[in-house]
């Protein structure tokens, strides 16, 4: 595992833990704040800060999770306020739908764009906690369980919080969710 070889003092570990979360680790970080200059700067302070520590570091099998919970912690130790979502990565999410022809495929991103403007204004409107939670556990697949880690809440105040905004996307948009 690479974390154990980067604890160890295994700088192409450092690299290869690196190469894997990057992308990722930025995505997050957009959630948090737009300027992505200051994204880049906080994983790569993290970084070094993890192999000048890296003795220190406590054993995970997931090293994803412990990186976005310290990056989240840097960047709002930075801009000193909540997460919220970019309306880039909201756009982004919403155009990968497909079709098998390409008359249902126009139809299809009519409807699509309609929805995904509609739940996009529904997103906006959540409190910023409830948008982070929803990207954590839609966008990035994040258990429940890691979502309280990284977000410094309880487990029951994750399921409480991403209740309330399921609540608030269906009462703001009932016709979209009563067809799933």
């Amino acid at each position: 595992m690479e974390w154990s070889r980067l604890k160890n003092g295994d700088v192409m570990a450092l690299e290869a833990i690196y190469r894997a979360h990057v992308k990722a680790m930025i995505r997050y970080g957009l959630k948090i704040t737009d300027d992505i200059d200051l994204i880049r700067d906080s994983i790569q302070d993290l970084f070094l800060e993890i192999w000048k520590h890296r003795q220190n570091l406590a054993d995970t099998t997931q090293p994803r999770f412990y990186l976005f919970r310290a990056l989240r912690n840097k960047l709002v130790k930075v801009q000193g306020k909540q997460s919220y979502v970019s309306e880039t990565e909201m756009q982004l999410a919403f155009d990968n739908l497909s079709a098998e022809h390409i008359e249902l495929e126009i139809m299809s991103r009519e409807v699509a764009l309609q929805t995904a403007q509609t739940l996009k204004q529904l997103l906006e409107k959540l409190p910023q906690r409830q948008q982070e939670a929803v990207f954590l556990r839609f966008y990035q697949n994040i258990p429940y369980e890691k979502m309280a880690e990284i977000m410094n809440m309880n487990y029951q105040s994750v399921l409480n919080l991403m209740q309330r905004a399921l609540q608030s996307l269906k009462k703001g948009y009932p016709n979209y969710f009563s067809k799933k």
